[in-house]
């Protein structure tokens, strides 16, 4: 039986590991949190044009990535993370925001504040699928008013160069009789997904257009900048691999 995403980082190993070694300076994912982090911040500046005041919401927070940012960004954040091991490791990084141990999805679970942003990264595509509309129903049922944003991204863009290795692994995942989901899922989806929870895409920020693979080539520097590059060319951006989705109640 497969993993849960609830369950996968139940312990403190996995959380650290998580930590240091996925996000490890050098590395591919750190390249790309480079450029969200550009993003977001842009997302932010452009909200503070005509909203002065601004309440966050992290929601699958983990470590704190995304909420130490915030806390610098916003007035107030807080971040909401199931699994004790990663909110143990966030409440240790961050210095101003709110840091809940929570299962909001959960059957009864009360809708602890409106938000004026709310952020969901990498967890959508690692999510049963089963929990992707309820996710994001309880996220838009957040929102403060129709000009709160919900930012959240799909780091596994079918049509991306994921699309290569597609046939190799739905080979492998039938051989072994499960269904081809989690590694990936397309913009399609996710809009569908958005029409039933009540909300409309704003605009997209692209980021990964090379792949790993372009690291050992051309080195850590160059490959930021082309993957700079790649993500703002309006062609390259629908091919990248993580999609960085700005929604609205529609």
């Amino acid at each position: 039986m497969a993993e849960s995403y609830s369950t996968h980082f139940e312990t403190g190993d996995t959380a650290r590991k998580y930590e240091t070694g996925e996000y490890a300076p050098g590395s591919y994912a750190n390249l790309l949190w480079q450029i969200e982090q550009d993003q977001l911040r842009a997302i932010v500046a452009e909200m503070k044009l005509n909203q002065p005041h601004i309440e966050a919401l992290d929601f699958a927070s983990g470590t704190g990535r995304i909420t130490a940012l915030l806390e610098n960004l916003v007035d107030a954040v807080t971040g909401i993370e199931i699994s004790q091991s990663m909110c143990d490791i966030a409440t240790k990084k961050v210095q101003r925001a709110r840091i809940l141990c929570a299962d909001i999805l959960a059957a009864g679970a009360p809708v602890e504040g409106k938000y004026d942003l709310i952020t969901a990264f990498r967890f959508f595509l690692n999510a049963d699928p089963a929990l992707r509309l309820p996710a994001l129903k309880s996220l838009a049922e957040r929102l403060k008013d129709r000009q709160s944003l919900l930012v959240f991204n799909n780091h596994g863009n079918l049509w991306s160069h994921k699309l290569l290795m597609w046939p190799v692994y739905k080979v492998r995942r039938l051989g072994k009789g499960r269904r081809v989901t989690g590694n990936y899922l397309t913009t399609g989806a996710m809009l569908s997904l958005m029409a039933e929870a009540g909300l409309r895409l704003q605009r997209t920020f692209p980021s990964g257009f090379y792949s790993a693979k372009i690291l050992p080539v051309v080195g850590y520097d160059k490959a930021i900048r082309w993957e700079r590059r790649a993500s703002k060319s309006p062609l390259l951006g629908r091919f990248c691999v993580n999609q960085l989705y700005v929604a609205t109640l529609a």
